[in-house]
């Protein structure tokens, strides 16, 4: 036997071919599916991460129709207005408009993943826009239609601007190929501030030529902000921080007041004047004057050089170096330059006056004379302390005497007081006894009434008992007529089963009982005895 084994020839025929062109075809179409798939998952494939969204531009599609090209020509964003513009123009569906026109799809894709067709779309990641803490964002509209004049911010869904509405802080959406994200700081107004609003945008206000103007329209609003932290529209409204605590101001050296006196000496006045804004005119002084060195310069400054020229004109130089003088010049001082600064918004809460200089050509006779004039107040002073003290003395003997006096009228209360306090208490104590005696006679005579109450009734069941038993005796006694012959009656039913024979004489009192019974002959005894 050979051992070289022949090899076998491979299998031919038609239904080998036609296998081998299934497993063929088998082979294309997994190859096929595996290169789609590939193509799907290495090239189509968008994959949207945290924190990012997916906004697609049709890059395929058809143009604007003609009758819309003036209206909506270089529009590049397919937004909601405008979609169903052309739909109602053109008679075809809103999703049929925004598949089949070219340009920025309006509306984003959250986190996931997608596979737009590249061919006909074009995928732009876009990052969420996150608006921090303390911050806020306002939207610019980059479609629709120019604002009209003079709107400052866009309050249609299709006019092109700022919109109205602002992003608070958080996470946003927001397509950035169709809006403009800008960011501002929100407004903190600290406490002791206001915030004064002004609307750049409204209706036109109703009375013109005015500070301030009512509420929605444009202008400075009349209603302040109060303390806290605000978000607005940077171009809807403006919020300027106005300080409405108090303020001091020293009127010294250069700024100290000058005015001719009454004889044409001129006096120099330094002092503080302390001033804050009123809370319910911050709005019309604001407008109405400025800041706070435009409200000295322009209101307090003027009134108070005005009224010190025109008190201080009133006086002599030397009147100015008395203290009392002064007195009366700082509260004239406060009173008209309060009076005259209220009407204007600012409240006055002070005004001193800390040093009056006159004329050193007269300084020193008017000191040495107001010296005088000071050792006679002085002397003056004295002579009434001392009428004061004997005044004292004679206050405090009189006092001494009203206070034995006094000690004794209060022994004499005090006695009295007890005396009284004694006997209420003692008739306190005698109408109490008398009430606890008279309960204890009512208990007495409601307890004694109980007794009897008592007694009675077992009497009268005594009596009921009694007569219960001898109604039955009285109704026998009448129906055998007499009492005697019920008796006899009775006495017979109790003897009569207890005897067995008589033996007896038929005469005699025991016999008389028997006779009118009648004898029976034909009766037997007991014994055979009749």
């Amino acid at each position: 036997m050979s051992d070289v084994f022949e090899r076998p020839n491979p299998p031919s025929g038609p239904s080998w071919d036609r296998r081998a062109r299934l497993a063929s075809a088998v082979g294309f179409v997994f190859f096929l599916a595996f290169v789609v798939g590939a193509v799907f998952w290495f090239v189509i494939r968008v994959e949207v991460n945290a924190g990012e969204i997916l906004v697609l531009v049709n890059k395929t599609g058809k143009t604007l129709p003609q009758e819309l090209q003036h209206e909506f020509g270089d529009q590049v964003v397919l937004y909601p207005e405008m979609v169903q513009r052309i739909a109602s123009t053109t008679g075809e569906g809103e999703e049929r408009v925004g598949d089949a026109y070219k340009g920025i799809r309006y509306e984003v894709l959250k986190e996931g993943r997608y596979f737009p067709n590249p061919y006909s779309f074009k995928s732009v990641k876009i990052h969420a826009t996150t608006i921090g803490q303390n911050e806020m964002g306002v939207l610019v509209r980059k479609f629709g239609k120019p604002l009209p004049f003079p709107k400052t911010v866009a309050t249609e869904p299709d006019e092109r601007g700022p919109v109205a509405e602002i992003l608070k802080p958080g996470r946003h959406n927001i397509n950035t190929l169709a809006y403009e994200v800008q960011r501002f700081p929100a407004v903190q107004v600290s406490e002791g501030h206001v915030g004064v609003v002004t609307l750049l945008s409204g209706k036109d206000p109703h009375k013109k030529n005015t500070y301030s103007v009512q509420p929605s329209e444009k202008g400075v609003q009349r209603e302040t902000l109060a303390p806290g932290l605000y978000y607005y529209n940077p171009y809807l409204k403006q919020i300027e921080i106005v300080d409405v605590r108090s303020h001091k101001y020293d009127m010294l050296q250069d700024d100290a007041i000058r005015f001719p006196s009454n004889d044409s000496f001129t006096i120099r006045i330094e002092g503080t004047i302390e001033w804050a804004i009123r809370p319910d005119h911050v709005a019309e002084v604001t407008v109405a004057y400025g800041n706070e060195e435009d409200i000295l310069d322009k209101i307090i400054l003027p009134n108070a050089r005005s009224i010190s020229r025109i008190q201080g004109s009133k006086l002599q130089a030397r009147e100015f170096i008395s203290g009392k003088t002064r007195t009366a010049f700082q509260e004239k001082l406060l009173e008209e330059l309060k009076r005259e600064c209220w009407k204007q918004g600012i409240d006055i809460k002070a005004a001193l006056v800390r040093d009056i200089q006159p004329p050193a050509e007269i300084a020193s006779l008017i000191s040495q004379r107001e010296q005088a004039d000071q050792e006679m107040d002085r002397s003056t002073n004295e002579m009434e302390e001392a009428k004061a003290e004997v005044l004292l003395v004679e206050q405090r003997e009189l006092r001494g005497r009203n206070e034995t006096v006094g000690d004794a009228r209060r022994d004499v209360v005090t006695v009295i007081k007890q005396a009284e306090q004694a006997k209420v208490v003692a008739v306190t104590q005698a109408r109490r006894e008398l009430e606890v005696a008279k309960l204890a006679l009512e208990a007495a005579v409601k307890q004694a009434a109980a007794i009897r109450s008592r007694g009675e009734a077992k009497a009268n069941v005594v009596l009921l008992d009694y007569a219960a038993r001898a109604e039955p005796l009285k109704r026998a006694v009448a129906a055998f007529g007499d009492g005697a012959v019920y008796a006899q009656h009775f006495f017979l039913k109790k003897v009569a089963p207890s005897i067995q024979s008589i033996l007896s004489n038929t005469d005699g009192s025991f016999a008389e009982i028997f006779k009118q019974f009648q004898s029976y002959d034909n009766a037997p005894t007991k014994g055979g005895e009749r």
